[in-house]
């Protein structure tokens, strides 16, 4: 897995994402709780969040489209250092005019839409094609590894020396990420930039749409994001109400879906040469909603405790496999627009999801709604296997 590392380039790419991914988790919690602190209101809490989510799915597609007729690097480098201005904006101007913070996050957001479809586009650039799912196994294992190591302990910091000093200590990551990112070699794309600026912000998502790998991967997903995210929702609900173990049961629940996500992310690469990545895909993702479903199936904590150790590991089995499926279906020049909408497309399904969640669990149970979810997922699964499955991604 880590032979990826040996690449220069992938490794301060590497470096850079897993320091920058440590800030990140540490202000998610500082951020949070700097609103309710501020408001006690959770419509302000959703309200961040959904400025988040508008601008995942409104600007990355729109910036993505003039970032893929520049040096990927300067994108980078530039998206980094204006996270490391804004960030600390939040506590000095936030505390004062909560529209303020919701400009802030938003452009906080805004500059994290620049910042990873680049990435995501740059990794083929960086490693053979034989090393492609590892290292998206690797860039996965940096977010996972910093919501393991830093979540817990970033709600510590922010109780013990305030919301600020955790705002500061995530802007400091993003300089190193900086630093490290100016090693890189130059990743600019063929576009020439001759063509129109919102004929090139069409064709990623027409990309996405005509091209049938992509199409067929994209769609599942966000079959899975839909139906699988009722988890981000209904898990607390379902800790406490169903199976009455508490705030200290859910954590555990919680950690025990992050702890098979990055044992899993080490061992990718490894099966990724065994079995093809377009078949790892669909195994990975049926397996999901099976373990989803037998959470409701079977409320019982032991069980579920098992049952989301290995969703974790199955989530891992499909989400890598898309990226190289995705990173290979794509010409370099579209490779930030496509992965642009495709995070938006993601992030549209988990605002539906969660609002179905949210809908009808009153209804339904937390239950019944995780056998749903997890057999919907499945299904579709079985349906585009019938149907032959996901076609062989062509390197480009």
């Amino acid at each position: 897995m880590w032979s990826s590392l040996r690449h220069p380039g992938f490794l301060r790419l590497f470096l850079a994402q897993l320091v920058s991914q440590a800030g990140t988790q540490v202000h998610r919690i500082a951020l949070l709780t700097l609103v309710y602190l501020l408001t006690k209101a959770a419509l302000w809490v959703s309200l961040i969040l959904i400025t988040q989510f508008v601008a995942r799915i409104l600007v990355g597609p729109l910036l993505a489209a003039w970032s893929d007729t520049q040096d990927r690097r300067r994108v980078m480098i530039v998206a980094d250092l204006g996270r490391a201005v804004v960030v600390p904006l939040i506590p000095v101007l936030g505390n004062h005019s909560l529209p303020g913070l919701l400009v802030l996050v938003f452009l906080v957001e805004t500059l994290t839409a620049l910042f990873d479809p680049a990435a995501n586009a740059s990794v083929p650039d960086l490693v053979p094609p034989e090393h492609l799912d590892e290292s998206n196994g690797l860039m996965e294992f940096t977010q996972r590894f910093a919501e393991v190591a830093f979540l817990g302990g970033a709600g510590v910091l922010v109780g013990m020396v305030g919301t600020a000093f955790a705002f500061y200590f995530d802007a400091l990551t993003y300089l190193v990420s900086a630093m490290l990112l100016l090693g890189l070699p130059r990743l600019g794309s063929v576009v020439t930039g001759s063509s129109g600026y919102w004929s090139r912000a069409r064709e990623g998502i027409q990309f996405l749409w005509l091209n049938r790998a992509v199409r067929t991967t994209v769609g599942l997903m966000f079959t899975a994001a839909c139906f699988g995210s009722v988890e981000g929702v209904l898990m607390v609900i379902f800790a406490n109400k169903v199976l009455g173990v508490g705030a200290a049961g859910f954590g555990l629940i919680e950690a025990a879906m992050a702890l098979g996500v990055v044992l899993m992310t080490l061992s990718i690469g490894g099966l990724s040469r065994q079995i093809a990545r377009e078949r790892l895909f669909l195994l990975g993702l049926g397996a999901f909603g099976l373990f989803e479903a037998s959470i409701g199936a079977l409320p019982m904590f032991v069980w579920t405790l098992i049952a989301v150790f290995f969703s974790g590991v199955s989530n891992t089995l499909f989400i890598v496999p898309a990226r190289s499926i995705l990173q290979n279906s794509a010409p370099p020049e579209i490779r930030g627009r496509l992965f642009a909408a495709f995070r938006a497309v993601m992030a549209a399904a988990q605002i539906i999801g969660a609002a179905l969640a949210g809908l009808a669990e009153p209804y339904l149970g937390a239950s019944l709604v995780f056998i749903l979810a997890g057999l919907l997922v499945s299904a579709f699964v079985g349906v585009v296997s019938l149907r032959g499955g996901i076609p062989a991604a062509r390197a480009v």
